[in-house]
């Protein structure tokens, strides 16, 4: 073969990892910019989701606690005209809503544990965290936009480690074009890889994508954009429900309390 030949070969296969390193770096570049756009999707709707709580939700867990008293006092109406006996009258209505009770107590409480990790998950995790850590550093570059991707990504990376969120760190991670660790690739070895890479990270953008519609379709990020365009229409939407539903929980207490006095006439007569 002339020489003339090797170096074209040579040459093509250049080309061909160069095209493919600009793919990987310009989807890795996606998957931060959607990530990023999840993250901040995230906290707005948690945002809502607690001035929703703050103005509406609590509301709703009375009208739920008021609504089950007043089934509760309905039974003992209905089995003290059956004859059944006070004291069993309260086991039965102890029996059938203790469950809803406790559900209602315990409802907003309660907080999911992170699990305990096995070493060897614990040591992938911190390898992944440190890498990204070192790679997305803010000061590591000097380009202006790099730099504030890079601000915005460093704080999501942080919480991704505290809540072992091993789902968006190794998204980061995928693509990562370091070669120290493959010198002595053979060129098509070279290629093959970075062919793998490039299909992980179109699939990483497809999941981001879904995700993204996915949150987007949720009812609390729907119920949000209503809330937010009737703002813009002059209108305060949580506020007139919250007074809505506080017309209703005054109106279920006072039909309580008649079922209340019912029954203590019902058990004194």
């Amino acid at each position: 073969m002339k020489p003339a030949t090797l170096v074209s070969v040579h040459s093509s296969d250049e080309k061909r990892v160069s095209r493919l390193l600009q793919a990987i770096e310009a989807k890795r570049r996606q998957v931060a910019e959607l990530t990023v756009a999840i993250e901040h999707l995230k906290a707005d709707v948690d945002a809502f989701q607690h001035q929703y709580h703050a103005h509406v939700g609590r509301y709703y867990v009375e009208l739920d606690k008021v609504e089950l008293e007043t089934k509760a006092y309905r039974l003992r109406l209905q089995l003290h005209r059956e004859k059944v006996s006070e004291e069993e009258i309260e086991v039965r209505v102890t029996s059938c809503f203790q469950g809803s009770r406790e559900c209602l107590a315990d409802s907003g409480e309660a907080e999911e544990a992170a699990d305990e990790l096995l070493p060897e998950k614990a040591k992938h995790l911190q390898t992944l965290y440190r890498k990204l850590a070192k790679q997305y550093h803010p000061d590591k570059t000097v380009d202006a936009a790099e730099q504030q991707q890079r601000q915005q990504l460093m704080p999501l990376i942080n919480r991704a480690y505290q809540e072992q969120d091993f789902q968006t760190l190794e998204r980061l991670s995928i693509g990562d074009t370091d070669t120290a660790a493959h010198r002595e690739e053979t060129n098509a070895e070279k290629h093959a890889r970075l062919q793998a890479e490039l299909r992980h990270l179109n699939r990483a953008t497809g999941e981001l994508r879904l995700e993204m519609n996915r949150l987007k379709a949720d009812r609390t990020y729907q119920l949000k954009q209503q809330v937010e365009k009737a703002k813009e229409n002059g209108t305060e939407l949580l506020s007139a429900l919250a007074k809505d539903l506080e017309r209703k929980l005054t109106a279920r207490r006072g039909q309580l309390a008649r079922l209340m006095e019912m029954w203590h006439r019902a058990i004194i007569s």
